[in-house]
């Protein structure tokens, strides 16, 4: 019997937090911040800024004042897959408007990346304009999500606001769309430990084998270790049934976590035979297969390192809660938006007189930044929820208290 895929999504003061789960295995996770979005999606209509050659692509204002990158192989809206690339200088001109979709977030320091393939119907809406302007707004991502994949016999959403949105959104799968209710939150303990989680570079497997993440600038390495076994022939096999299983589940980190571009996988005990090797290569192909973005799995390289490489679309989840070095060292938007939730959980666990937040000053001034998050909490408690700045807190820590406390 096949195991009931769901769509759970809860939304918090100033996110929602997106879970897809198989029976009750967590398979794919995003946050979506309302005051930071990522803007995949939307359609501007630009001016060309400049055309760089040397770069095979083209820098593009848009209408909120940024720039983002408009490379030649998606600078042609009438060339097809597969057919030659013109030359950048050919295509467009200092001055030029252009309506482009932002198809890649920015990330890792480097701005948006567009497309001017997009719909007819938008080219000519951006033909009729000439200021620079958002032709059309990102869809919610859970929208997003439902239109690139298989749709899950359930969407649980614990706000009914949100849920008419994705209804008004997807009126083909209002049906599915339902409202979570009642004063236990979506997310279970199980799941929040398992979010908690990610934030860790040390994923422990269950069966033995331990992986170690860390994010570079250039590629994400993964390191796979075992210990115990005695015997050469004992190790052998332990090491195989390990290496397998830890590929199985670096798949599915890699998802979670987001992680995109080159993927350095450093198995434990590598064999040295061709055919041995390519069972493992064959076994990564097949763990990797239902990755919605497809990645590519290369083989290995020289040094004995399984290559990956995933399209880079949304920033990783490390880049989305802080800072993405081994472990996350989370932002002070991170810690107030954390906060803000709790604050929101303990008002809704005891009606009444709601809580306030006491926080280092940055978490505050932070915490004050989210207009998004402040309505929602404003919306449910009758006013603006008290936040009080204490410098004599740890330079990111916060609590929430009654606020009949002195």
């Amino acid at each position: 019997m096949a195991r009931l895929e769901r769509l759970l999504i809860a939304c918090g003061p100033g996110e929602r937090r997106l879970v897809r789960l198989v029976g009750e295995r967590v398979v794919a996770f995003a946050l979506e911040r309302l005051s930071h979005p990522d803007r995949v999606g939307e359609v501007h209509l630009g001016r060309v800024v400049s055309v760089v050659p040397g770069l095979a692509g083209a820098f593009v204002a848009l209408a909120d004042g940024g720039q983002a990158f408009l490379p030649a192989e998606e600078a042609d809206p009438t060339r097809e897959d597969g057919a030659a690339v013109r030359p950048i200088g050919a295509l467009l001109r200092e001055g030029e408007a252009v309506v482009v979709r932002v198809g890649r977030a920015a990330m890792g320091g480097k701005g948006p990346r567009v497309t001017a393939r997009v719909e007819p119907a938008l080219r000519e809406a951006g033909a009729s304009r000439t200021a620079l302007a958002l032709l059309r707004a990102a869809p919610p991502l859970a929208a997003q999500w439902l239109a690139a994949g298989e749709t899950p016999a359930q969407i649980v959403v614990d706000n009914v606001d949100h849920a008419f949105a994705l209804r008004a959104a997807m009126p083909a799968l209002a049906e599915r769309i339902a409202v979570h209710r009642g004063p236990a939150p979506l997310f279970d303990e199980t799941i929040e430990a398992e979010l908690a989680a990610l934030a860790e570079p040390v994923v422990e497997i269950a069966s033995g084998p331990r992986l170690r993440i860390a994010i570079t600038p250039a590629l994400t390495a993964i390191d796979v270790d075992i210990s115990g076994g005695t015997g050469r022939e004992a190790a052998r096999r332990r090491r195989e049934t390990a290496n397998r299983t830890a590929l199985a589940e670096i798949a599915r980190q890699v998802v979670l976590r987001n992680l995109a571009g080159v993927i350095a996988i450093d198995l434990a005990g590598l064999p040295g035979g061709r055919g041995a090797r390519e069972a493992l290569r064959a076994a990564a192909a097949e763990a990797f297969a239902d990755d919605p973005l497809k990645p590519r799995v290369l083989g290995f390289s020289r040094a004995g390192l399984l290559e990956v490489v995933r399209p880079r679309l949304r920033p990783p989840l490390a880049e989305v809660l802080g800072t993405p070095v081994c472990s996350v060292v989370p932002s002070a938007v991170t810690v107030a938006l954390t906060a803000l939730r709790t604050l929101w959980r303990e008002a809704e666990a005891r009606p009444g007189r709601p809580p306030r937040l006491r926080a280092a000053p940055a978490v505050v001034d932070a915490a004050r930044g989210e207009a998004e998050a402040l309505a929602f909490l404003a919306a449910r408690f009758g006013r603006t929820p008290d936040l009080i700045a204490d410098p004599a807190l740890a330079p990111l820590g916060w609590t929430v208290e009654d606020a009949q406390d002195g």
